[in-house]
């Protein structure tokens, strides 16, 4: 038994380490971040990460490339708003 002792230690150490420096910890800083350029997403292929966008018809949409797409299809009439999910009211 003595031979896993160190390896569930560096498990452990490891273990409460991660959640520090793991992706959904970080909280997204919205009051810096640029309107976004809808250049760089020219095709209509969108990955499905979340990081919602909120825009001038008060939809929220998962990410910058599912808002250009529906700015892109609305021949610019929806326009980006702010980052984040759209308030109801």
């Amino acid at each position: 038994m003595p031979f896993f002792s160190p390896w569930i230690t560096a498990v452990f150490i490891i273990s409460l380490t991660f959640p520090f420096h793991s992706e959904p910890s970080f909280n997204y800083q919205t009051e810096y971040r640029l309107e976004p350029s809808c250049q760089r997403y020219s095709n209509y292929i969108c990955t499905k990460e979340f990081d919602p966008v909120c825009a001038s018809n008060r939809q929220t949409y998962g990410n910058i490339c599912m808002f250009c797409s529906a700015k892109r299809a609305s021949k610019g009439a929806v326009s980006f708003l702010r980052y984040g999910v759209c308030q109801s009211s």
